[in-house]
C-alpha cells in the first residue's frame, strides 16, 4: 500500500450545509455554512464556525442571537448565491419568505427545518470564530413528516463536501443501516 501527503487542511467528510441568519445593520442578513454541528444534547447547544471577515459575525456579536436554517435541495441554487455574496453588497434577504421567534433573529420559512440560538460563547481562532449557541425553539415544516416523525428522505437536505478543487453540494441519499442496531447484530 502506498500512502501520499495530502494539505493538512483536507477533510474527507460530508457537512451539513446550512444558513445562518443574524440582523446586521437593522436589516436580516443571511450567510451558507458548511461548519456546523450540535456538541451538547441537554441543553441542546449547537456550534458554527464562521470566518472573522464575514459580515453575518456582526450580527451575531451585536444581537446575541443567530438562527441555523436547513435547506432542502431544492434552495441549491441560492444557497450558493448567498454564499459568493457578501451582504455588505446584496440585501440577500429578499431571496425568502422570513418569520421571527422570541430572539427576534431571522428564519426562514422555505427550509424544512429551523432554529432559534443565543449566544454562549464565542472562541476566537485565526481565522475563524467557533460559535456556540443555544437553541431556544427549532421550527419544523410538517410536510416532512413521516408517522409523526421527521424525514430525512423527505427534507432532501443539502451536504456539502469541500474536498480541495472539487467543493460540491450533495443529497443524503439512502439509508444504509440502521445506527446502534447493526453493531449489536455484528457482536452477537
Amino acid at each position: 500500500m502506498t500512502f501520499v501527503k495530502l494539505d493538512q487542511r483536507f477533510s474527507p467528510y460530508q457537512m451539513p450545509c446550512v444558513i445562518i441568519g443574524s440582523i446586521v445593520d437593522g436589516r436580516p442578513n443571511f450567510m451558507t455554512l458548511t461548519w456546523a454541528s450540535r456538541v451538547n444534547r441537554s441543553p441542546p447547544v449547537w456550534m458554527v464556525s464562521v470566518n472573522v471577515k464575514h459580515y453575518t459575525m456582526e450580527g451575531i456579536r451585536e444581537n446575541k442571537a443567530f438562527t441555523i436554517n436547513f435547506p432542502s435541495i431544492d434552495l441549491m441554487q441560492k444557497v450558493d448565491y448567498i454564499g459568493v455574496t457578501s451582504g455588505r453588497q446584496a440585501d440577500k434577504s429578499k431571496l425568502f419568505t422570513i418569520f421571527y421567534g422570541d430572539t427576534k433573529a431571522p428564519m426562514i420559512e422555505e427550509c424544512p427545518l429551523t432554529m432559534e440560538l443565543t449566544l454562549t460563547s464565542l472562541n476566537e481562532l485565526p481565522d475563524h470564530f467557533v460559535v456556540l449557541g443555544t437553541a431556544v425553539n427549532t421550527f419544523f415544516d410538517e410536510r416532512f413528516l413521516s408517522d409523526g416523525k421527521p424525514d430525512l428522505e423527505k427534507m432532501n437536505l443539502i451536504i456539502y463536501t469541500g474536498i480541495e478543487g472539487n467543493p460540491s453540494y450533495w443529497s443524503i441519499g439512502e439509508m444504509q443501516a440502521r445506527a446502534f442496531k447493526i453493531g449489536k447484530e455484528f457482536k452477537a
